[in-house]
């Protein structure tokens, strides 16, 4: 049944074709275009436009999939099954984080060859890890997501409410030196700016991911345990009974 539930999550990710070019085309043409203009910052471009590729696929694309699913019925049926929610939960996020490690790898060692950075082994095993990693996390905060939002305007809301300040509060593409305190405070709290950081951290100097790695594992934990408190079954809105009211003699 596992197997069966795994496989399913798969074909329907692949079959999300909206997100897999925000994920995987886009960054690409992206990634070419600023690496060809920008030459003193080509591994930092490939960082960052990494992370937005893992960002892009974790949270809107499995949000939108929750969505779908719950509409159809599916969760449903599920419900009549003895699989624990929690099983279910780790499944499809599994079944996302598999496809989303192939796509950003793609991504980092696509830019890596365009722009000849030297890498070693052990950075790449490194690398890999922090794909992973960072795809749960992303995966794991899109699951809570699509759980809160009731449809796809409020998942494109959510979703951009928590993207886009963590992307602008990083220094994915620029340093936030000059930028108000408050600005860099916040950034170094979100899981956003720790997995640009690990994955830079891996190339330059092999020593500085070590708080980034417990930040990504802290917020994939709480997104997990939220994700499974917060979790519907169907969209049917949970209504109050009603107090009968008195006649009035």
């Amino acid at each position: 049944m596992l197997q069966t539930i795994f496989k399913s999550m798969i074909v329907m990710s692949l079959r999300d074709k909206i997100t897999l070019f925000y994920s995987l085309l886009f960054p690409m043409l992206l990634m070419i275009g600023l690496g060809y203009y920008f030459h003193n910052n080509q591994l930092q471009i490939v960082c960052g436009i990494t992370a937005i590729s893992t960002i892009f696929w974790g949270m809107q694309g499995i949000a939108f999939q929750i969505h779908a699913q719950r509409n159809k019925g599916v969760y449903k049926l599920l419900k009549l099954t003895p699989l624990p929610l929690v099983a279910f939960i780790i499944i499809m996020v599994l079944a996302r984080t598999l496809i989303g490690v192939l796509l950003n790898m793609l991504i980092w060692i696509t830019g890596i060859m365009l722009f000849h950075i030297e890498i070693t082994t052990v950075s790449l095993i490194y690398t890999c890890l922090f794909i992973i990693i960072g795809t749960l996390c992303f995966t794991s905060i899109g699951f809570v997501i699509g759980n809160f939002a009731r449809n796809e305007a409020q998942i494109s809301v959510y979703s951009n409410m928590i993207q886009i300040p963590m992307i602008f509060m990083s220094e994915a593409f620029y340093s936030l030196e000059r930028a108000p305190e408050w600005v860099a405070v916040i950034g170094k709290l979100l899981p956003f700016e720790h997995y640009v950081r690990a994955l830079r951290g891996v190339i330059i100097d092999g020593h500085s991911f070590l708080a980034s790695f417990i930040v990504l594992i802290v917020y994939l934990l709480i997104a997990i345990c939220i994700s499974v408190s917060t979790f519907k079954w169907d969209d049917a809105p949970t209504q109050k009974p009603r107090k009968r009211e008195k006649l009035a003699s």
